[in-house]
């Protein structure tokens, strides 16, 4: 397994994961609002000017930008659901603009997952406003966030969902016992997949793209940490929380 870690630190849970990201940056995509709360702890001011994580919007998500008066530091997309104000906005107070035209290959998102591989090499992205909505668009933005150059993670104040690749593993630790926890293969087939701390134990199981086996496991009983962790041999899998439907 790798030995380097990175400790994140989001308003409901702790993760310990497998990258040695030195920067985070938040990303806020144009699907389901983040609660205002949950997302302006994420990003709460520095004392050094700014916010501690940077923020880019991808193309609606600017409008949420605009609404809690965060200043995105890029602005990414084709202007297709974007207020024209927000983009203004966003303009005005100082946002990089890598603007697209609508007739083009890639999504918003992997387009903004690209730019930020290219310019902070060494950052994890915390991918926000990216549930609810259309569910191809869900399903698009998981799948690419699964495969991109930077680690990424999905999250809100309703549900997170973390990815490991081969000989990855990580500990999350959650304020209260989510509703949930499933393991997703983003690839055909998952090996070696370790468990620890849940109802339902795997050791050294495959899971595979047609099963469902994996699918709405629990913390296991007495595990008063509310913590628990996942390892995998082969693969790419998707850790999946669900804190409230």
């Amino acid at each position: 397994m790798h030995e380097y870690k990175h400790y994140l630190i989001l308003p409901t849970l702790y993760a310990v994961l497998p990258c040695p990201s030195s920067q985070e940056i938040v990303c806020i995509g144009g699907g389901r609002t983040p609660a205002k709360s949950w997302l302006t702890q994420i990003v709460q001011k520095s004392e050094k000017g700014g916010t501690d994580r940077p923020i880019w919007a991808i193309d609606r998500g600017v409008n949420i930008c605009q609404v809690l008066s965060l200043p995105p530091a890029h602005l990414i997309g084709d202007g297709d659901s974007a207020d024209r104000t927000a983009w203004t906005w966003a303009e005005e107070h100082g946002a990089r603009v890598h603007a697209f035209p609508p007739a083009k290959d890639f999504t918003d998102t992997e387009l903004a997952l690209k730019i930020a591989a290219e310019l902070m090499p060494c950052a994890l992205v915390i991918l926000t406003g990216a549930f609810g909505g259309r569910f191809d668009h869900l399903t698009s933005v998981a799948s690419v966030a699964a495969h991109a150059a930077l680690p990424c993670i999905l999250a809100d104040e309703r549900e997170a969902l973390f990815f490991l690749h081969g000989d990855e593993s990580l500990t999350i630790t959650c304020d209260s016992p989510p509703q949930a926890i499933s393991l997703l293969p983003f690839t055909e087939e998952c090996t070696g997949i370790t468990t620890n701390g849940l109802r339902w134990e795997l050791n050294g199981s495959q899971i595979h793209s047609h099963s469902s086996t994996a699918i709405s496991n629990v913390l296991a009983e007495g595990n008063i940490e509310h913590r628990f962790s996942v390892a995998l041999r082969r693969g790419i899998l998707g850790v999946y929380l669900c804190h409230k439907e």
